[in-house]
C-alpha cells in the first residue's frame, strides 16, 4: 500500500470518527455557536496536516508518520468533555493504534504516530522529533486567522467587552512573541506569522475603538 493510499485511509477514519462522536453530543448547540463543531475540527486537522508536512519537510522527519499522526492528533477530541479535554491525545492514541496495526506500518511507527497523537497535548518535551513537529503543527493552527474569527464571535454585539478581551488577549500574544514555545526551527517561524498576524488585528481593532466617538471641532 502507498503512504498516499494509507494517508487518505486514515483521514477517512479520523473525518468518520470525529462525525460519529460529534453527534453523540449533547451540547452540539453550544459547540455549534462557538465555531467548535464536526466540521471545524476536520478543517483544524486538515490544516494541522499541511503545516505538519511543511514542518516535516525542512526538519528532515519522517513525513508519513508526521501526516498519520496529524490527521489523528483531535481524533477522540469528542469523546472527551471540557473538564477533561487534555486526555484527548492519549485516548486518541489508544482508538489509533489498532486501525494503524492493520494498514501495513511497523510496529515501531505504529508506536511512533500513537506516541505523537498522545503527546501533543500536555507533554512539556516531546520525546521524538515527529511527536514536536505534530505539537508545533497544532499550535500554529491554532493562532491562525479562524481563531480571530473565534475571539470575536462570542461577543460581537458587546462592542466594550470585545475590545477588552481583545487588549488582554494582546498581551498574552505579546509574551508568546518574547518566549516562542515551539519545538522546531520552522514551528517557530510559522507561529511567529501567526502572531504577528493576530496581533495586527487586535492592535487594529482595539484601536479603532478610540475613534468609535464623537469629534472635537
Amino acid at each position: 500500500m502507498s503512504a498516499n493510499n494509507r494517508l487518505e485511509m486514515i483521514a477517512g477514519f479520523a473525518r468518520n470518527y470525529l462525525e460519529k462522536t460529534y453527534k453523540k453530543r449533547k451540547d452540539r448547540k453550544r459547540l455549534d455557536r462557538i465555531l467548535y463543531n464536526a466540521s471545524y475540527r476536520w478543517q483544524h486537522t486538515q490544516r494541522v496536516t499541511q503545516f505538519g508536512k511543511v514542518i516535516a519537510e525542512t526538519e528532515a522527519a519522517d513525513m508519513e508518520l508526521v501526516a498519520a499522526a496529524c490527521l489523528l492528533h483531535d481524533v477522540a477530541w469528542f469523546d472527551t468533555g471540557s473538564e477533561n479535554s487534555r486526555e484527548h491525545g492519549r485516548i486518541g492514541a489508544q482508538i489509533a493504534r489498532p486501525f494503524l496495526a492493520g494498514l501495513g506500518f511497523t510496529s515501531q511507527q505504529v508506536e511512533n504516530i500513537c506516541y505523537s497523537v498522545a503527546a501533543h497535548v500536555d507533554v512539556d518535551s516531546p520525546g521524538t522529533l515527529e511527536a514536536r513537529i505534530v505539537s508545533d503543527a497544532d499550535n500554529v493552527d491554532r493562532f491562525g486567522p479562524y481563531r480571530i474569527l473565534q475571539w470575536c464571535f462570542a461577543d460581537m454585539d458587546d462592542y466594550d467587552s470585545l475590545t477588552g478581551k481583545l487588549a488582554q488577549r494582546i498581551d498574552r500574544l505579546e509574551k508568546y512573541q518574547q518566549k516562542n514555545p515551539m519545538f522546531t526551527q520552522t514551528g517557530r517561524q510559522l507561529f511567529d506569522e501567526q502572531l504577528e498576524l493576530q496581533v495586527r488585528f487586535f492592535r487594529a481593532f482595539v484601536g479603532e475603538k478610540e475613534l468609535t466617538v464623537l469629534p472635537q471641532i
